[in-house]
């Protein structure tokens, strides 16, 4: 018996052990596209700027969600005229080479690396620097919808002033939740242990298998692309445990004023959601939408988490029309 239990204790250490080892690690970076701009760096994050074209004077600033990077909305922005800021996640690799990347001097960031709050304080003093327009459009993505929130939180001033209006696709939102049962304490214990094992372990997951996965539905080669690189955007898997912590926190402690720091929202949900849970989405933009009859919900087809990648007439349909939901 006590054979048994010295092997299981061997065991476990070395799990913990070699947890620690993908938790650590300082991870290379492997993605490397062109971008027609220029690029700033403040601290651990990289911003990409494309000016406006023909005499355009609209911005958009967007931010990704968890496990992306700035390319999940070069496409979508593509053939836009508007000036075109990309703010990337803290202490996520660039996908443009950064080497001469100019550096921003920002007052010093009060919160902890990996949480929203912190990539919140940043979203808003890099639109004061960097968004020319006169007028100004944030665009969040998944966990990227919460940074936009709480940047409006942070800075409200300046989202009333330049009159911003703010687009949250398939976004983490107050008092919602993910998908199943990962936002209860003993599972969100264990997919916070878990996770940078599984994410270690995945760096080289053929694309069959990221296919099988249900948020893969619908597809198309784009998505494919992109979801196939989410293992790999990140400079270490520390930081990915904090995103996720931190997105449960800031669900549990957020309450539904945040939605009061715009003018005009507009939450874009996916027929069905594989990452976030629908329902509870549903019901935080319901309860935003009564304190604020700015926030308007568009419910798309055929389309899951990432709207943009799988459907992304809305969002093109919605700068068309003003930003303004149905």
């Amino acid at each position: 018996m006590i054979e048994l239990l010295l092997i299981l204790a061997a065991l476990a250490l070395g799990l913990h052990l070699y947890r620690q080892y993908w938790t650590c690690r300082d991870l290379p970076r492997v993605h490397d596209v062109p971008f027609a701009g220029e690029l700033y760096r403040v601290d651990r994050t990289i911003i990409a700027r494309r000016p406006a074209r023909a005499g355009s004077s609209r911005s958009v600033v967007c931010f990704p969600g968890f496990l992306e990077d700035m390319r999940y909305f070069q496409a979508l922005y593509q053939d836009d005229d508007c000036e075109l800021v990309l703010v990337n996640n803290a202490n996520y690799h660039s996908p443009f080479a950064a080497g001469d990347a100019v550096a921003l001097a920002l007052p010093d960031n009060p919160f902890a690396l990996g949480t929203i709050e912190y990539d919140g304080f940043l979203l808003g003093h890099v639109i004061g620097l960097l968004a020319s327009g006169s007028t100004l459009t944030l665009h969040g993505h998944s966990r990227g919808g919460a940074v936009v929130l709480e940047a409006g939180r942070q800075h409200p001033q300046l989202m009333r002033e330049r009159q911003a209006t703010a687009i949250l696709e398939a976004p983490v939102l107050p008092r919602a939740r993910t998908v199943g049962r990962g936002s209860e304490p003993l599972p969100h214990a264990l997919i916070c242990y878990l996770l940078p094992l599984v994410l270690g372990l995945s760096r080289k997951t053929a694309r069959e298998r990221v296919l099988k996965q249900p948020m893969m539905w619908p597809n198309n080669a784009l998505k494919t692309e992109l979801c196939a690189c989410i293992y790999t955007v990140a400079r270490n898997y520390r930081t990915c445990v904090d995103n996720v912590r931190g997105i449960r926190d800031w669900q549990r402690a957020t309450d539904y004023q945040v939605y009061t720091h715009y003018p005009r929202l507009t939450v874009v949900m996916g027929q069905r959601d594989d990452v976030l849970d629908n329902a509870s989405m549903l019901a935080s933009a319901e309860a935003g939408r009564r304190l604020n009859p700015g926030l308007s919900i568009l419910r798309t087809e055929h389309s899951n988490h990432f709207v943009t990648l799988e459907r992304p007439e809305y969002l093109r349909e919605l700068h068309a029309a003003g930003e303004g939901g149905t």
